[in-house]
């Protein structure tokens, strides 16, 4: 499968309540998202943004997030949960009563097999994490039942250096993080920027283990599936919890979504804010800062940005606020990035009146889902 043209992420492995910090948007302003699984630009309407536009140069995860919106729009909660994979339902009927609001449904008319089985497990890193979580849940069985139970954070760090920070882990983390196994078995280009096999162990298992004294893994979407290999209704993206579904479905007509990439994005007028996820793992250093270049093009002065860092960490050419971001770290529920965030310095709208004057990217409104044209990288 073509990374670029299959489904990678489907479910959930950021931390939306770091972004929403990070960037701090205010009502009436504009969000640039990376689409990814589409649970950051979901997780963002949280905010009183007049626009979140939805960015991925690969179409099938904005595919994705059109079902998401379709799903968010027809179904009650229940049913939105059974639809996605989360509980159990009869999925291909719940279809036949989200295909309406799909503005094209071919794409998932021809995965039949996908929507049976849920979308929110049908990614590249969910299969794979998952099948590590079956694994751990062999080798270390209640032990994850212990560490998910812990009383206090002081408890939960205990467990986790007695039974999991051992030399089982790290061989796990080393057979995991091999550069021919991410390129040539995953498919995940990532592969070709990861640092070699000691430097993953070294920072993998550094991550976990603070991470196990900073807050409780009960609480982490992200670690439900790395342990457990499943989500859990006490720990779910925010768009997903029941108290907030209500204001995301009033907001799903501020949702942009446009095929295309960072490096070239003039054409969808100025932004605000920028959430970034991790691009910079799939970056060598000139389409890192190209992609920054695009970014900063359309960026309005002050604008804010939430950038992650996994294994490449390379040298920002943005004003990084190193205090906001080891903030930002500390309380991030998605143990494996390092934050970066700050403000960008942006170009003066009257430098660029054709730009400024763009306020929404040239779209078509397809139903009740707003599909703006393709941007290439």
């Amino acid at each position: 499968m073509n990374f670029f043209t299959s489904l990678n992420f489907t479910s959930s492995n950021e931390d939306g309540e770091t972004e929403l910090r990070a960037l701090d948007i205010r009502q009436g302003e504009r969000v640039l998202c990376l689409t990814a699984s589409g649970t950051r630009p979901l997780d963002l309407l949280m905010s009183d943004a007049a626009e979140v536009v939805a960015l991925d140069l690969n179409p099938a995860q904005n595919q994705l997030l059109a079902l998401k919106v379709a799903a968010l729009r027809t179904l009650e909660s229940d049913d939105l949960y059974a639809f996605l994979g989360l509980t159990g339902g009869d999925r291909m009927a719940l279809y036949r009563k989200v295909r309406p609001a799909l503005g094209d449904p071919a794409f998932w008319d021809d995965r039949p097999g996908v929507i049976r089985a849920g979308v929110w497990y049908a990614g590249r890193w969910e299969k794979v994490l998952r099948l590590g979580a079956f694994g751990t849940g062999i080798i270390r069985g209640r032990h994850i039942d212990d560490l998910f139970a812990a009383e206090t954070l002081v408890d939960q760090s205990a467990i986790w250096r007695r039974h999991f920070d051992d030399g089982l882990w790290r061989a796990a983390i080393r057979s995991l993080s091999g550069r021919f196994f991410w390129q040539h078995v995953i498919g995940e280009p990532g592969g070709a920027f990861l640092p070699d096999a000691d430097g993953c162990v070294d920072r993998l298992t550094a991550a976990f283990r603070d991470a196990a004294g900073r807050f409780f893994f009960r609480d982490s979407d992200f670690a439900w599936l790395i342990f457990r290999g499943r989500h859990h209704p006490d720990a779910l993206p925010i768009h997903l919890r029941r108290d907030n579904l209500p204001v995301v479905r009033q907001r799903l007509d501020r949702l942009t979504i446009v095929n295309g990439g960072l490096a070239e994005m003039s054409r969808l007028g100025r932004f605000d804010a920028f959430s970034l996820s991790d691009f910079g793992s799939y970056c060598d250093v000139a389409a890192y800062h190209a992609c920054w270049r695009g970014v900063q093009a359309v960026a309005r002065p002050g604008a804010r940005y939430c950038e992650r860092v996994f294994m490449n960490p390379l040298p920002a050419p943005v004003a990084v606020d190193d205090t906001l971001s080891a903030h930002l770290t500390c309380r991030d529920k998605a143990i494996i990035y390092h934050i970066r965030a700050g403000l960008l310095v942006g170009k003066d709208p009257d430098a660029d009146h054709a730009a400024a004057d763009m306020t929404h990217p040239v779209r078509v409104e397809l139903d009740q889902v707003v599909v703006a044209d393709d941007v290439l990288l």
